[in-house]
């Protein structure tokens, strides 16, 4: 099986006169059971680096249902290190699903304020776990920074080896790291991005300067910058919440693509938006490959009314 497949579009978004678009999927929510998607692409070096630093504890960030802090738990459990997460907000009785998985796998949760969350490495909380454990080795939330960006320009080079003619890669966004990791890659094409984040149109300056940071003197940043199309406005709401219109779509892909399920806070968005793009003959790449960056467990957190894949 390839990891590259056809999308099927809608009538109404091959009525552009000048344009017969075609729309395939990279599915990297089948790669990687324990980390699929950008996860484990975003963990490697990581991992890497915990070994060489000598490492005895692994510890990250995440929200109470975040896909890295799964992936992170999943990944971990088979792995010499023991794993400790900062959950943001207080920890309820009740743990959710993703966290529930978490203390399966054996990893040490530990509840942080909204407030201290915020100050990620400066916050009490983190001054608290290096006390409690000897030699903890920080990922960074969503599994960033330069080894999280080093491991997504891996993945490009995996990508392109399957198929390098297209016009444009799709990507959603969250931290930025995977953008940021793709863009550096002189074989990835004109990259859109698309962030679930709402209100962050500056996020576009944090990919460019991490990619830049990647690239050293292989790509210019002029260069970087002109293949880079970010994206602020498909956030349908805010950060995991769908509108109306994002939930119609959703029912209307999951009949054109009953075999391809999305997820709802990342790439349900983009291919909303990239579907309306079409739509109004406004998309102006013939071939374009839309890059899966899993996170279907995210599905957990919301009513199997709003989830069009509960019974596929």
């Amino acid at each position: 099986m390839s990891f590259i497949q056809p999308i099927t579009l809608s009538p109404a978004c091959q009525q552009s006169p000048k344009i017969q678009y075609e729309l395939d999927i990279y599915r990297g929510d089948l790669e990687h059971p324990n980390a699929p998607g950008n996860k484990w692409h975003k963990l490697q070096h990581h991992l890497k680096a915990a070994e060489k630093q000598n490492a005895s504890v692994i510890a990250t960030f995440g929200g109470p249902f975040s896909n890295h802090l799964h992936a992170f738990g999943m990944t971990l459990r088979t792995l010499p290190f023991k794993a400790v997460a900062v959950v943001r907000g207080e920890l309820q009785p009740q743990l959710t699903p993703t966290l529930s998985d978490m203390v399966e796998d054996g990893v040490e949760l530990w509840p942080s304020l909204r407030s201290d969350y915020r100050l990620g490495m400066d916050s009490q909380i983190v001054s608290e776990i290096n006390k409690h454990h000897d030699n903890v080795y920080w990922v960074p939330e969503g599994g960033g920074g330069v080894l999280g960006a080093m491991g997504c320009h891996d993945w490009a080079n995996n990508i392109s080896a399957i198929d390098d003619k297209y016009d444009a890669w799709i990507v959603s966004s969250g931290t930025g790291t995977t953008a940021a990791g793709l863009l550096s890659n002189i074989n990835t094409p004109d990259l859109h991005v698309f962030s679930a984040l709402k209100g962050e149109p500056t996020q576009r300056y944090l990919i460019l300067d991490l990619a830049s940071q990647r690239t050293a003197e292989s790509m210019s940043k002029e260069s970087l910058d002109a293949k880079l199309f970010f994206h602020s406005d498909c956030h349908e709401g805010g950060y995991a919440k769908q509108s109306p219109a994002l939930i119609a779509f959703m029912r209307e892909f999951s009949q054109l693509n009953p075999n391809y399920p999305l997820d709802p806070i990342y790439t349900s968005k983009s291919m909303f938006a990239i579907f309306n793009a079409m739509k109004e003959g406004a998309w102006p790449y013939r071939r374009t490959l839309f890059i899966h960056t899993g996170g279907l467990q995210g599905w957990r957190g919301y009513s199997k009314d709003t989830n069009p894949y509960a019974c596929s």
